[in-house]
Order: structure tokens, then C-alpha cells, then sequence
């Protein structure tokens, strides 16, 4: 239990400087808010990417001001690309839940009045600004220099990555309050244990990959030669190995990284579902469990891009197997959250709408997926579109629609405002429409493009109008993100204030604190913790909720806890 003893938890003297408090702070909640400044950054740089290359996908030959000037070159173009997704994958899918909201959160929830090791958060901070800025220099580099950097900003993300989930872990461990028991731990709670686990095991692997490709590039070591990428036939075992091992290493990281960023999701989502319907999480050590299964079946399916590159015959169908096998936690998930919404008053707010449109758009998209997790060729011939379009409908926009549901609900408790809730909704419908009008029709691409009922020669003006509709509502989701852009920035600063310490009635202890919460977090007392973190239609009291806070005797005071 919690042991403040170590200095860790001793409240942060006040310091006066604005960089101070707010650059090189080791507070939690500051650090926690910085990296939600940064991906906000990125996700807007990225959206910007992206359109750009859409543009130039369904209108080659207008003239794009800002690319004119490097060339218009396909260099320019395969540099863009990897911005966008490096920026989308490390800056926001991975920062903004896990490191962002998990940072502020994660102390607050478990009663502890800060993060295992300040320092080290601090300096995983600004390892990853300097990742950020190492990039997005890239793109404006020659291609050699380019790589190289790109490398570099790559591993120092997985530095800063690996210090996060050390702490995340240490923190949950031993700086739980008393009377938080595992049990009794939030969702959201768990999610960012396990996967400060899973992101232990992964990160380490990515890290140790581009230090060896470094190696190459600059001391002249042969971890991967080039001469084994560009062979088709190797010569020998030994060769084909070598071969081999970049794969190996890449997908050990690339296909556990999505379970990274949909992991800090599922609980969001589980946690706003309980919430807004006022009920239990529907068996919630069974969802516990399905969390773990989540990080353990995504650990374990690195092989299954790998079924042509010369390992054993069987292999194959052990990996599919297990990708498969991730069908199982997800139904848990599904239906807990299902049996959770069953008869229940659901409180459609924003938050709300979020969550229930991750629930849509993560059964739309592994829906999808269960084609790609076959280990035949005929899986590898689906075109890059029905790929695209896939991953981008369960790891980028359900995620980024957990993001939101989870920064709508936590805005009073980050700023003591409120965002504005009918603005919150405009751009929730208009988002909503606008990504599956984008996505889905990438999915019908990859079809057409292997259709054997299709005339060929209709082939390609289907596709052509499809693609112009996909730029049309890419146009429509980025208006919306300027509402959203809008809305917060107004409700930053002209919001409404949130005047209660609880607006939202939730029963989780980050909500017994002022809003924003004191620099000590929990004042002069330490909190302590009496049962559950969803207790909700709880009869014989006066509110529909018990605190995890409120002693036993207090049960009746129920509703006066967030005044």
C-alpha cells in the first residue's frame, strides 16, 4: 500500500515562473496535461497529412502550395506518409491515452498523491518532445539523413515509452491507497497497468531493433544487411535467418501496438458506459480478465504477417490461431458492455455518445479484420485500400472516438469547465458520419479491385467516384474537427464553470477532489477506499451512487458527496 516515506508523494512546492509550473514541473497532473497539449498538436498536424494526401490521390495534377516548394517529388509524398503515421501511432495513439490521461488520472484514481518516480516522468516527457521534433524535421530532409533521424526520434520515443511504463507500473503496485485493493481498482485503472506491461515488453523490442539499425547505418555493422532485403533466394539457412530477423523484431512490435492503443480505450469506454447508465459494470472481474487476455493474445500474434517469409509451414496457422483467439476477450468486452446498457437510464451527453460509437465502430472494424487474420495468400491479395480502411476503423478513429468521449468526461476535473454540450454534439454527429462515409468505402475499394464479377472495365470508374467521395467527406470530418477545435478552445477560456467537485455523479476518487484538484491532490489526509469503483442504483440512499470515499456510515449522505 501507499508509502510516502520515499519522497515521492510529498506535495510539490509552489514555484512562481510560468516555464516553472509549466515546462519542467514534475507534477503528474502537469506532465499528464502536457502530453494532451502534444497530441492535440499532432493530430491536427496529422489531419493535415492526411488531406493533403487525398488531394493529391483523386487530383494528381492540382498544385499543392506547400509540397510545391520540395520538389513535388515521390520522395516528398512517401516522406508525408510516414509522417502522418508516425505522428497518428506514437504522438497520439500512444501518447495522448496512455501517457496523457494516464499521467493525470492514474495517481488520482488509486489515491496516491503522485507518480512512482517524478523524475524519471519528467524525462520521458521531453524524450518525447524530442521525438515530436526529430519527426517532423525529417520531412524536410534529404532521403539518407531523413532515415536516419527518423531512427533516432523512433528510439527515443521507445526510451520515453519504456520510462512511462516502469512508473505506471511501480505507481499501481505499491502506491495504491489503503483500502484500494486490485479488486477494487477502477477500469481505466487496469487498462493502463496491463498495458504498461505489454508496452514493457514491446518498446524494449522496437528500441533494441533501431539501435541495431543505427549500428548499421553508421558504425557499419551487418545486423540487417541490405543484401538480404533485396534477395528473393537466399543462399543458406543462415542467410535466410538474417533475413528474417528485421520481420521478426518489426511485427514482434507493430501488430502488439495496436493492442497499446486500444487497450487505455477499452477501459474509457467501459468506465463512461458504467457512468452514463448508472449501473454496474456487467461482470466486471470478467472484464478484468478480458483485459489481460487483450494484452496477452495481442503480445503473442506477431507471426501472422510473416506466413510467406519462410518459416515453418505450421507457424501460420498458430498465429492465425491466436489472432482469432483475440475474438474472445473482445465478445467479453462486447457484451459486458451490452449487459451493462440493458434496461438501463442512459445519459446521452457527449461523453456518452463517444463511448457508444467506439462499441460501433470496434464491431464494424473487426468485422473486417477477421478476413485478414486468415494465413492464406488469398488474405494477402486484399488490396492495400480494404487494409487501410480497416485499421484505420479500429486502431485510429474508434480510438480517437474513446479519446474524446474520455476528454469530454474528464474537461471539468483537467480545466474546472465545461465544454459546450450542443457544439459537442454537432461535432460528434458530423465526425461520426463523416469517418464511416470515409472508411468503409476503402473497404469496398479492396473489394472491387479482386472482384470477379465486376466488368474490368468498370472497374476503374467505380473506384475513381469512390475515392472522389472519400476526399468529399474527409472535407466534411475536418470541419468538424474545427467545431471541435472551437468549442474547446472557447470553453478553455469562456466555459462554463464546473461548480460542483462531481458534475457527472461518478463514484471514482478523482471526482472527491476539487476541479482542477489542489497541488497536493488529496489535501492534508490521505483518502481511503470502501468498496468498489462502481457502485451505482444503489438502494437505501439518497443518490443513485456510492462513492468509493464515502465511509459506510455516510452511505445516506450519498448525494451530498460532490457539493
Amino acid at each position: 500500500m501507499t508509502n510516502y516515506d520515499n519522497g515521492a508523494n510529498r506535495p510539490e512546492t509552489l514555484r512562481t515562473s510560468f516555464l516553472s509550473r509549466s515546462l519542467f514541473a514534475n507534477d503528474h497532473k502537469t506532465i499528464g496535461l502536457n502530453y494532451l497539449w502534444l497530441a492535440l498538436f499532432s493530430v491536427f498536424l496529422g489531419m493535415a497529412m492526411s488531406l493533403l494526401m487525398r488531394i493529391h490521390l483523386v487530383w494528381p495534377g492540382v498544385h499543392l502550395p506547400f509540397l510545391s516548394s520540395f520538389g513535388n517529388s515521390p520522395d516528398r509524398f512517401a516522406a508525408l506518409t510516414t509522417l502522418h503515421g508516425s505522428l497518428m501511432v506514437f504522438l497520439v495513439l500512444t501518447a495522448a491515452p496512455q501517457a496523457g490521461f494516464g499521467n493525470y488520472f492514474l495517481p488520482l484514481q488509486i489515491g496516491a498523491r503522485e507518480i512512482a518516480f517524478p523524475a524519471l516522468n519528467l524525462l520521458a516527457f521531453w524524450a518525447t518532445v524530442a521525438s515530436l521534433l526529430g519527426l517532423t524535421m525529417t520531412f524536410f530532409l534529404s532521403p539518407h539523413p531523413a532515415i536516419t533521424l527518423w531512427i533516432v526520434s523512433v528510439a527515443v520515443f521507445c526510451a520515453a515509452s519504456l520510462l512511462n511504463a516502469l512508473n505506471f507500473s511501480v505507481t499501481t503496485i505499491d502506491l495504491r491507497a489503503q483500502g484500494m485493493t486490485l479488486p477494487r481498482l477502477p477500469l481505466t485503472v487496469w487498462a493502463w497497468f496491463v498495458n504498461a506491461i505489454l508496452g514493457m515488453l514491446i518498446f524494449s523490442i522496437l528500441l533494441a531493433a533501431c539501435v541495431c539499425l543505427l549500428s548499421d547505418r553508421l558504425l557499419s555493422t551487418h545486423f540487417f544487411p541490405q543484401l538480404y532485403f533485396l534477395t528473393n533466394q537466399p543462399d543458406g539457412a543462415v542467410v535466410n535467418a538474417v533475413s528474417v530477423l528485421w520481420q521478426r523484431l518489426f511485427w514482434f512490435f507493430t501488430q502488439a501496438e495496436v493492442y497499446v492503443a486500444m487497450l487505455p480505450c477499452f477501459g474509457f469506454v467501459t468506465h463512461l458506459v458504467s457512468t452514463f447508465s448508472r449501473r454496474p459494470v456487467w461482470k466486471e472481474r470478467l472484464v478484468v480478465l478480458a483485459l489481460c487476455g487483450v494484452g496477452l493474445f495481442g503480445f503473442c500474434v506477431w507471426g501472422q504477417h510473416m506466413f510467406s517469409s519462410g518459416m515453418n509451414p505450421f507457424s501460420p496457422l498458430v498465429f492465425s490461431l491466436l489472432a482469432s483467439s483475440l475474438g474472445l476477450p473482445a465478445t467479453i468486452l462486447l457484451v459486458s458492455w451490452l449487459g451493462t446498457l440493458w434496461n438501463a437510464r442512459v445519459q446521452l451527453n457527449t461523453a456518452m455518445l463517444f463511448a457508444l460509437s467506439f462499441v460501433s465502430l470496434f464491431l464494424s472494424g473487426g468485422l473486417s479484420g477477421i478476413f485478414l487474420a486468415r494465413h492464406d495468400l488469398a488474405a494477402a491479395a486484399v488490396s492495400d485500400d480494404f487494409v487501410t480502411g480497416h485499421f484505420h476503423l479500429v486502431m485510429g478513429v474508434a480510438a480517437t472516438f474513446a479519446i474524446l468521449g474520455a476528454l469530454f468526461f474528464w474537461f471539468p476535473k483537467l480545466f474546472g469547465r465545461r465544454l459546450n454540450e450542443p457544439l459537442g454534439k454537432l461535432h460528434f454527429w458530423l465526425t461520426f458520419a463523416g469517418v464511416y462515409c470515409v472508411f468503409m468505402p476503402m473497404h469496398w475499394l479492396g473489394l472491387i479491385a479482386h472482384s470477379r464479377v465486376s466488368p474490368l472495365a468498370s472497374a476503374p470508374a467505380v473506384g475513381s467516384g469512390i475515392r472522389t467521395f472519400i476526399t468529399a467527406a474527409i472535407l466534411l470530418t475536418v470541419f468538424a474537427q474545427g467545431l471541435f477545435l472551437i468549442n474547446f478552445l472557447w470553453s478553455l477560456f469562456r466555459g462554463d464553470e464546473a461548480k460542483e467537485c462531481n458534475p457527472w455523479r461518478a463514484s471514482t476518487l478523482e471526482w472527491s477532489v476539487s476541479s482542477p484538484p489542489p497541488a497536493d491532490d488529496f489535501g492534508p489526509s490521505d483518502p481511503v477506499v470502501y468498496r468498489g469503483a462502481y457502485e451505482f442504483s444503489v438502494p437505501d440512499v439518497a443518490e443513485d451512487f456510492v462513492p468509493q470515499y464515502l465511509a459506510p456510515e455516510q452511505g445516506t449522505k450519498a448525494g451530498k458527496s460532490g457539493e
